[in-house]
């Protein structure tokens, strides 16, 4: 949300228990505000106050009130891809192209998730009115994070005007997992088999993991990887042989996807975690899952190597 447009840089599986905790990135609203309505209420009150707070000052042409709801370490994506990393960075954008004196900004929000803890993925748009009555619409994607107890833009980034030229690019969003098509055998403390493919039209990717641990039943875990063209990111969801779901959000850095997860374990209870595929070669791969947590106790990080099967004969 930037000057006239804004960006956000964003599986759930438990593959075998202290094993492997597959979790992609989002915890839907609901489930976060189960338990704690008032919390949740609270927060979503908060974001509302900040975002307003932030068109105010954009009005105002006030710099500094601007650059008050930036996070030090945000980062802003722009619609044609350039990243701009860093609140000092992010300021000198903002100076060289300033908020119009007499416009009027409007925003209004799509929609509100909150990720994990005080972490909350909001998309919606941005109108800019020129004091000549000369109006510009653009769609945004921001990840709000909270710090002392005031939420701050994380990562900001600009969407496409149209929604309806975007799922058209499914595959292209996605083909830098194409590395991941194949057979995998993971090397740890269970015998984990993993096979994946594109389905129809390559507008997703097909994960199914298979984990065989000593005197028990053989667990399936089923993830579906997608691009959501309406928040403008990877996305995935996950589904387990004993019930349990999540669904999730992915970004890249470098040879590294990241995915911030949460979902429901098949007794009910709640996991996150945030797993991490670090590409080595077109043969080996390295998975982890770290910050990981069960009903809010938390759990050792895993780290699982995947080596490519040898191609059948």
């Amino acid at each position: 949300m930037l000057n006239h447009r804004p960006r956000v840089p964003l599986t759930l599986a438990v593959l075998a228990a202290a094993v492997l905790a597959v979790v992609a990135a989002v915890r839907p609203f609901s489930s976060e505000a189960v338990g704690q309505p008032a919390k949740a209420a609270n927060d979503e009150a908060g974001i509302k106050q900040a975002a307003a707070a932030y068109i105010a000052a954009l009005t105002a042409g006030d710099l500094d009130a601007v650059m008050a709801f930036w996070d030090d370490e945000a980062d802003y994506i722009a619609q044609d891809g350039t990243v701009t990393r860093g609140k000092a960075a992010i300021t000198a954008l903002f100076k060289a192209s300033p908020p119009v004196k007499g416009a009027k900004y409007e925003g209004k929000a799509a929609s509100l998730k909150f990720l994990r803890g005080e972490i909350a993925l909001q998309d919606g748009t941005l109108t800019v009115t020129d004091p000549d009555g000369t109006a510009e619409t653009s769609r945004y994607s921001i990840v709000w994070t909270k710090a002392g107890g005031k939420w701050l833009l994380s990562s900001v980034r600009d969407l496409p005007g149209e929604v309806d030229e975007v799922p058209s690019a499914a595959y292209p969003q996605l083909k830098a997992l194409e590395w991941l098509a194949g057979e995998w055998t993971g090397e740890g403390a269970a015998d984990v088999k993993l096979a994946v493919r594109w389905a129809e039209n390559k507008a997703f990717l097909l994960m199914e993991y298979t984990v065989q641990r000593a005197g028990a039943e053989p667990m399936t875990v089923s993830q579906r990887v997608g691009w959501d063209p309406h928040n403008g990111l990877v996305r995935s969801w996950v589904f387990d042989s004993q019930g349990g779901f999540g669904e999730g959000y992915w970004s890249r850095t470098g040879k590294v996807w990241s995915v911030g997860s949460s979902g429901i374990l098949p007794d009910g209870g709640t996991g996150e975690a945030t797993n991490t595929y670090e590409f080595k070669d077109e043969n080996a791969f390295v998975w982890k899952a770290t910050d990981r947590e069960v009903d809010g106790q938390p759990l050792a990080d895993v780290e699982v190597k995947f080596v490519r099967a040898p191609a059948k004969k």
